[in-house]
């Protein structure tokens, strides 16, 4: 009888034990489940910020199309140069 008890009074300490961790499961599940609300709510703002600053790109990029590439313009000097050069060494050469 007294290994009865003996038996009966672990297995209380092990459902005491097991229902301690699952309470404790609980409270750190939810916990979990707070911080991936928290983490949902961060990217929604960070995609929020993204598509604006992706948004401003686009607008940069058409005004500087609209106006024209400046590197372009130094491509355009750098051929106008050559051509004046090469007319100028045609006037020297009819000269």
């Amino acid at each position: 009888m007294n290994d009865f008890f003996e038996t009966l009074g672990a297995v209380e300490n092990r459902v005491q034990s097991l229902i301690e961790r699952l309470n404790y499961q609980r409270s750190e599940n939810q916990a979990l489940k707070s911080e991936i609300e928290d983490l949902k709510r961060a990217l929604l703002m960070k995609e929020e910020a993204l598509g604006l600053s992706q948004r401003k790109l686009e607008e940069v990029d058409q005004s500087a199309s609209d106006k024209g590439n400046p590197l372009d313009t130094t491509d355009i000097d750098k051929k106008i140069d050559r051509l004046v050069k090469e007319i100028q060494s045609c006037i020297d050469t009819l000269e």
